[in-house]
This record gives structure tokens, C-alpha cells and sequence, in this order.
């Protein structure tokens, strides 16, 4: 059986290569997959105006697929406690919707609130869940990547709650999906359908 390739599952933008090589030449392994990154390529796109955050810019893979994407009239800002990432990537990517910030993510919040937020840091996927929610707009999306299905849990992770799988799916203030990207690994889509306390 001859498998057939598509566009849609082989391009990779020139910037996110250009970032791809950047993060390899660092020797930072943690980029946004391939799989995550067309998907957030294509949830981008849907935002017609407003603020995306990405949390957690690492050498700038996520964001390249972000700017692949973004529309004309939607500002977009990155954030990563590392000032040394932070300033090579701002050295490296060159476009005016983009601005890369230094510090704690929380710093951003009075920047908002933001009607799309890559989540990829683990901080504000747990401890600090509910301020990210809070940092949302009503109809807005949060993406999560890197997560393991529980049919591949290691032995260690079995039979122990996942708090994190319970916070996000329970919530009262989302509508949530969690979504394989590959075999072995899933991401959580959560769309805020009201405030909190409401």
C-alpha cells in the first residue's frame, strides 16, 4: 500500500526552520513538535483580532508557528524566564506583531487578557492553572502539548491521580478535549465559556 503524503502533514514554514536549527544548535531538546505545531498553526489562524500569550518561548519553534499563522490585526507576546533565550530569539525572528518578553509570565498578565494562550510551561499548566484561565478572554483558547495518554504511562505513574488531567477536564469554566498528536502523546484544547465565579 502506497502511503500518500499531503502538504498539510509534511510543510514546515522556512521561519520555523530557521528557529528549528537555532534550537538545535543551542542543544535545547524541549521544542514544540512538528505534530503540536501545525495544530497551533491552524487554531491561530482562526483568531481574527485581539492578543495570543505563548508561555514558555524556548528558542522560538512555537512562536515561528504562531507568526506562520497570525493574522494581520492580533498582537502577539512570548514570554520565558530565560533572558539569554529570550534575547537570541529577539535577535533572530524579525516581526513587528511579536514581542518577546523576559520574566516570570504572571508580569504579563495587566498585557492582556488574551484570546489565545500556548501554554508550555509546566507552572502555569499546574500550580498556576487557575490565574491562566483568569488571564483569558470568554471564548478564548488555551493549547497544552506534551502530555502522555495513560495507556503509556510509565509503571511509576500508574494508579496515581493526575491532578493536572483532573483540574483541566473538570473544570467548570472550560469546555475541554484532550487530543492524541502522535501515538504517545496528546494535548489539551480548553475553550473558557464563562468567568469565574459565575
Amino acid at each position: 500500500m502506497v502511503k500518500t503524503k499531503y502538504r498539510s502533514n509534511t510543510y514546515i514554514p522556512e521561519l520555523v526552520q530557521a528557529t528549528k536549527k537555532l534550537a538545535k544548535s543551542n542543544g535545547f531538546e524541549h521544542s514544540c513538535s512538528d505534530e503540536a505545531g501545525r495544530l497551533l498553526a491552524v487554531l491561530v489562524g482562526q483568531v481574527a483580532k485581539g492578543k495570543i500569550l505563548e508561555i514558555g518561548t524556548g528558542f522560538g519553534v512555537g512562536s515561528s508557528w504562531i507568526l506562520s499563522a497570525i493574522s494581520q490585526a492580533v498582537q502577539f507576546i512570548s514570554v520565558d524566564y530565560s533572558k539569554e533565550k529570550i534575547d537570541i530569539v529577539a535577535n533572530s525572528i524579525n516581526h513587528s506583531q511579536v514581542e518577546f518578553v523576559y520574566g516570570d509570565w504572571k508580569d504579563v498578565i495587566p498585557k492582556g487578557p488574551f484570546q489565545f494562550i500556548f501554554a508550555d510551561a509546566q507552572a502555569a499548566k499546574v500550580t498556576e492553572a487557575q490565574v491562566l484561565i483568569d488571564t483569558l478572554n470568554v471564548g478564548g483558547m488555551i493549547f497544552m502539548d506534551d502530555f502522555t495518554p495513560e495507556e503509556h504511562f510509565p509503571d511509576e505513574w500508574k494508579g496515581k491521580p493526575d491532578k493536572v488531567r483532573e483540574f483541566w477536564l473538570n473544570h467548570q469554566e472550560l469546555i475541554v478535549t484532550e487530543i492524541y498528536l502522535t501515538p504517545k502523546t496528546s494535548a489539551i484544547l480548553a475553550t473558557k465559556i464563562k468567568p469565574h465565579g459565575n
